[in-house]
Parts: structure tokens; C-alpha cells; sequence
């Protein structure tokens, strides 16, 4: 039988590119970065440092005459209002970040037969389109005895179910990362599990919760597709007076008040990373 001479090939020498090598892979992200974020963001400052002269189709550098008039319209101060309170209330701890913390342990600890299921229920928010979350916020709390449409408890309890699969995600995640033998520690010792949450989960959970409050509190400032279904005259948000300032032609203040939301959100999403880390959006505590 003919033998077969098995050969080893030589290593290959290890070739460093040159000193432009990185920017060949770093330029397509900066051309995408500047394309897609750098240079709308800078258009809309633009935008609103100016007026529009439909006639002579030119635009006329006014300053910050646009950012001036905004404090002034009390509508646009009344939405300002009522979007940061909302929001906060929304993703206050009896709500949105405590249901989702509490849906999160029972099902992590497994304290109920059927915990799968709360999952399931904590998640399918997710996969809802938020127009039809409103229609259905509508049918069931606008008829009366309720009659809650255009007051602010429908907008904050649709807002809630619209965002807890965020903080459920992020509950569930960092709850998982911490043994639950720490827990049966302080439950041999004497405490409940109460004090277990109390002096073991919740000191540990601080930064993950944080975390969570934030990814739950920078979309629900923006939403529009729950909010303009269910809002009234009185209940306007940001997001829906931005939308009214467009059909009604005053791109100047649209832009403004817009610029002041994106700079607002840059500016909580800089804090976070410098208390969190820059991964907090994405990182997941492991144990």
C-alpha cells in the first residue's frame, strides 16, 4: 500500500500593515457617522438659527430669536411640562421599573408554578405596534364609568405597558446574575425575603436599575405613535406638539424645540456613560 507523506507547510510570517491601515477601517464608520447623525444634527442647528423666506426662497440668520420665542407659547411650555412629568411618573418605581423588578424576581426565583407565563406577558408589549397599544388603550378606558381619554392616567398607563419589556429585560438580566445563595444566606440567618431584597438585591441591582430607568425614560420622551392617539388638549406631549408644529408650517421652532430634545438626550446619555460606563445600553451584569 503506498504511503501517503503527510507534509506540514510552512508558517506564513505575520505582515503589519501600515500606519493607514486602521483609518482604511475606521473612515467607512466616520463617513456613515457624519452621513447619518453629524451632519442632519448640524442642519437642524442650522435650521433653527434661521428663517425661511418662501418667497425669495432664502434663508435669513436670525440667532437664537427661534429659542427665545419657545419659553413665550405657553402650548409648547405646557407639552415640555407634561412630558417630563409623565415620563417620570411613568417609569417611577410603582410602575414601569417596580412591575418589571417584581415580574422579574418572581420569575427568576420561580415563586409561582406558572412564572413562564408571566414572562410571556411582561414581553408581548414588545410586539405590539404602538398606534394599535393606543386603539386598544382607547376601547377599553375612554367609555365610560372610566372615561379616561385626553387625561394624563391613560397616557402614563399606556406609556407603562408600552415600555416594560425594557425594564423587565434589564431587571430579568441583572437578577439572574446574582446567586441566589446570597439570599438563602440571609434567610438562614434569620431575615426575610424581604430583607434579602432589601439589603442584598437591592444594593447590588443599584447600577443595573439606573441603567434600565434610562433606557426606559430616553424613548418614552420621544413617543408619538401611543401618544397621539390618546393625548387631548391638555395632555399634549413633545412629541405631538412636534408634529403639529410640522403641519403647520413652522419648521423654524419645529427645529429648535427638536435640537433642544437631541441635545437634552446627548447630554443624559453622556451622564450615564460617565456614571455607568459606556456600555451601560448594552452591558449585562455577569455573576
Amino acid at each position: 500500500m503506498a504511503t501517503v507523506a503527510l507534509t506540514k507547510a510552512p508558517a506564513g510570517k505575520v505582515k503589519r500593515g501600515g500606519r493607514w491601515s486602521p483609518w482604511l477601517f475606521a473612515l467607512p464608520a466616520l463617513v456613515v457617522y457624519v452621513a447619518f447623525l453629524v451632519y442632519p444634527a448640524l442642519s437642524s442647528l442650522w435650521f433653527s438659527l434661521t428663517n425661511w423666506d418662501g418667497l425669495s426662497a432664502t434663508y435669513k440668520f436670525v440667532g437664537l430669536d427661534n429659542y427665545f420665542k419657545l419659553p413665550s407659547d405657553p402650548v409648547v411650555v405646557t407639552a415640555v411640562r407634561n412630558n417630563l412629568i409623565w415620563t417620570v411618573v411613568t417609569i417611577a418605581v410603582p410602575t414601569v421599573i417596580g412591575l418589571a423588578l417584581a415580574i422579574a424576581y418572581i420569575v427568576s426565583r420561580r415563586l409561582l408554578p406558572a412564572a413562564g407565563v408571566l414572562s410571556f406577558v411582561a414581553m408581548a408589549p414588545f410586539v405590539v405596534p404602538g398606534i394599535v397599544l393606543a386603539i386598544a388603550f382607547y376601547a377599553a378606558y375612554a367609555p365610560p364609568p372610566l372615561a379616561l381619554y385626553g387625561t394624563a392616567a391613560i397616557l402614563i398607563l399606556a406609556f407603562a405597558t408600552r415600555f416594560l419589556p425594557i425594564g423587565y429585560a434589564n431587571a430579568d438580566a441583572a437578577i439572574r446574575s446574582i446567586n441566589p445563595e446570597m439570599e438563602d444566606a440571609v434567610r438562614i440567618l434569620g431575615g426575610g425575603r424581604l430583607m434579602a431584597i432589601r439589603r442584598v438585591l437591592a444594593p447590588l441591582m443599584q447600577r443595573s436599575l439606573i441603567g434600565a430607568w434610562l433606557l426606559v425614560f430616553i424613548p418614552a420622551t420621544r413617543e408619538l405613535s401611543t401618544a397621539m392617539f390618546l393625548y387631548g388638549p391638555n395632555t399634549r406631549t413633545m412629541s405631538v406638539m412636534l408634529m403639529d408644529m410640522s403641519e403647520e408650517g413652522n419648521f423654524e421652532h419645529l427645529a429648535a424645540l427638536g435640537f433642544l430634545l437631541l441635545a437634552s438626550t446627548l447630554i443624559i446619555v453622556g451622564l450615564a456613560s460617565s456614571l455607568l460606563g459606556r456600555d451601560f445600553m448594552l452591558r449585562r451584569e455577569r455573576g
